[in-house]
């Protein structure tokens, strides 16, 4: 008798929640890149992330983990974010969502490769293709 159930992991709720969230920002960016500038938009998007964070350091009781690997990369992402945001919004105001966010929507394929070359990570043929049918993705998407 087979006791071993299989359910729906808990990491792929949070990246679905990931995705309905990222696109609804999406979307609204969209809207707003018409009615403001994208320093603008970086600069609300930034002030409204600033109860998110603080809910959080409440929910961890302001227990900040200091280490320094920790906060040099937590800072650099955050850098790294704002930059691309930016980028994101600019692009928006110039041309149609349907075109911009598959575009940048293949960001990972920049991690997956720097995880490839930096940390040694490797890929199996059918996540290679993956990324292959990721990137032939764009160029139908910007046609």
């Amino acid at each position: 008798m087979q006791t071993d159930r299989w359910h729906f992991p808990v990491w792929l709720w949070y990246a679905f929640l990931c995705v309905f969230w990222w696109g609804l920002w999406g979307f609204l960016s969209k809207i707003g890149s018409g009615a403001a500038s994208p320093m603008q938009m970086q600069i609300l998007f930034t002030l409204c992330m600033l109860p998110v964070a603080f809910g959080m350091l409440l929910q961890m009781r302001g227990n900040l983990d200091r280490k320094p690997g920790g906060v040099t990369y937590g800072l650099l992402s955050g850098v790294a974010t704002g930059l691309g945001t930016l980028g994101y919004y600019a692009a928006l105001r110039e041309q149609n969502a349907s075109v911009v966010t598959p575009i940048t929507g293949v960001f990972p394929v920049l991690t997956v490769v720097l995880a490839f070359v930096v940390l040694r990570e490797r890929l199996n043929k059918v996540q290679m293709g993956g990324m292959l049918l990721a990137l032939a993705s764009i160029v139908i998407l910007s046609m």
